[in-house]
């Protein structure tokens, strides 16, 4: 995962320095102020809840084995390391912005205040200067330390307002379009975002590259390697970390005053680093300064990793769930399925009794004979599925058919006919082959089959919604516990697709200060509010009727 290292002080830079200057003519910045706190707050719940559900799942013996936890608590204490930088860079945000905006109500001490932020440049590029890609430090700031040289040297404060947006935007890039206008070919030219969408993958995999050279360096060291450098003098102890290729607490102290450049040179100076590493290095990570990235690009990878995990822990708990209680959820499953199909089975008896009641009535009053034949057919049709549904059916009814012998041997014949679309004629003339006295004497042989059979799927019926009523409280917990895992999945991932449309926003915002203070024009922030309301209607909808 990327994640800044005091990065997101950044995040902050531009506006200090479109304002540090500016005393005359500072716009009124509080309610980009108060939407920016309300949107990292939003963020920091979205990143804290995360790192809840890892922590969570880590925790739940009842779904994972010892080795599964054991990973995910190794995960979880990555993540909350990780995530330590990302709130220290919200907290960041909230502070810069609440001195800019007392910055911008100074009036009178404006320009001492102004001096205040100026000096602080320096220092926040510097702090910036590098990602944590798990426990590595990677530079990927090396275009910034260039822009913040341009920036300490710079006499024009236009020229310094727009090298501190590059810092936080990220780089634009002019591409020319040609068209054809009134018969003229003319050019136009058009700002293009450096940092694609792709910028993620290829940090993380320049980072890697960077992660494969610098992890064994910075490898702790056992505690028979440290007894081993405790009576060697300063160079002896150089060259025993040489020869391990390896970087002592001590040393790690001196390096971290240096400058990511500086921090190589000394490595390489002392045998620990070599040249070809070094040039692999400055490589990646001039391929990484390339791709024109800013801080509020940074925290978007950032959180959309956040999302990612979010998804993926949340779907090994929802699993896990499901898999420790499939017994529960089986069996419910299996219960209901099973009582379905005895209830449809009983209103098909239920259904084939009352038409034979329907059939003699018609008969004996006289009624239509046509109607006649088309329920023969439909109580023909009720067998065929009764068959279908329950072979005990099937079987009993055609062996006392066989018991009621020539009596009933037109009704056998219509009753084990298959029907077809095609042969409506032929089933129609096995209808009129049967006559009343076959008919009544044919159901008297079908009716206690019917019986007998309807009393036992009522009893399996009751044994059913018994053990139903047994299971519903255990299933009922299951299914509590799945719906939570699924709504806290889903907010989740709402609030930091939420959060990074809000950064992208914020970072517009920021771009129409910097137009505000050129132009002395007001601050519109209600696309940035818009958002904020977005992102709390996820993350405290009760909180929006308000």
């Amino acid at each position: 995962m990327i994640h800044s290292r005091r990065s997101a002080t950044i995040v902050a830079l531009c506006l200090m320095l479109a304002l540090f200057c500016s005393a005359c003519s500072v716009p009124d910045i509080s309610e980009f102020t108060k939407q920016s706190a309300e949107m990292t707050r939003g963020i920091r719940t979205g990143v804290t809840d995360t790192g809840k559900v890892i922590k969570v799942a880590a925790g739940r013996e009842d779904l994972f084995s010892a080795a599964t936890r054991s990973e995910l608590k190794k995960q979880s204490k990555s993540y909350q390391e990780a995530m330590a930088p990302t709130l220290a860079a919200l907290d960041a945000l909230d502070e810069y912005l609440d001195a800019l905006n007392a910055l911008a109500q100074a009036n009178a001490k404006s320009g001492d205040n102004a001096k205040a932020v100026v000096t602080s440049v320096g220092n926040l590029v510097t702090a910036v200067s590098g990602l944590t890609f798990g426990t590595t430090i990677v530079n990927v700031a090396t275009g910034l330390i260039t822009l913040e040289e341009q920036f300490r040297t710079a006499k024009n404060f236009k020229t310094r307002v727009n090298l501190a947006a590059i810092i936080v935007e990220g780089r634009f890039d002019e591409e020319k379009d040609t068209f054809v206008e009134d018969g003229k070919t003319k050019t136009r030219t058009r700002l293009v975002k450096a940092c694609g969408p792709k910028a993620a993958d290829e940090i993380a995999t320049q980072g890697t590259i960077i992660k494969r050279i610098v992890d064994p360096i910075y490898t702790p060291l056992t505690e028979a390697e440290k007894n081993i450098l405790k009576p060697l003098n300063e160079t002896q102890k150089l060259a025993k970390l040489a020869e391990w290729k390896r970087v002592s607490d001590e040393l790690q102290t001196e390096l971290a005053r240096l400058k990511p450049e500086a921090r190589r040179e000394r490595l390489v100076a002392i045998g620990i680093l070599t040249p070809s590493q070094k040039q692999s290095i400055d490589q990646a990570e001039t391929v990484i300064a390339n791709l024109g990235c800013g801080a509020i690009d940074l925290i978007k990878f950032n959180v959309k990793e956040l999302k990612d995990i979010n998804q993926n822990v949340s779907q090994r708990i929802f699993d896990a769930v499901r898999r420790n209680n499939k017994t529960v959820l089986g069996f419910y499953d299996s219960l209901n399925a099973n009582d379905r199909n005895i209830q449809r089975e009983l209103e098909t008896i239920l259904d084939y009794k009352s038409l034979v009641t329907r059939i003699r009535e018609s008969r004996a009053l006289g009624e239509d004979a046509d109607e006649r034949r088309d329920n023969t057919i439909k109580l023909k049709e009720l067998m065929d599925n009764l068959f279908i549904m329950d072979g005990t059916i099937h079987n009993d009814v055609l062996t006392e058919l066989d018991k009621c012998g020539t009596t009933c041997a037109d009704m056998k014949v219509l009753i084990v006919f298959s029907l077809c679309a095609t042969c409506e004629a032929q089933a129609l003339g096995l209808v009129d082959a049967v006559d009343g006295g076959e008919f009544d004497n044919t159901d008297g042989f079908i009716q206690p089959v019917l019986e007998r059979r309807a009393a036992q799927l009522y009893e399996q019926n009751t044994r059913y919604l018994d053990d139903l009523k047994r299971i519903t409280p255990a299933h009922a917990a299951v299914i509590t516990e799945l719906k939570a895992i699924s709504d806290k999945q889903e907010q989740l991932d709402g609030v930091l697709s939420s959060s990074m449309a809000a950064l992208d926003t914020w970072a517009k915002t920021h771009a129409n200060l910097r137009v505000a203070v050129n132009s002395k024009k007001p601050l519109t922030v209600s696309a940035l509010a818009s958002r904020v309301r977005e992102i709390w209607a996820i993350v405290d909808p009760a909180s929006q009727g308000n």
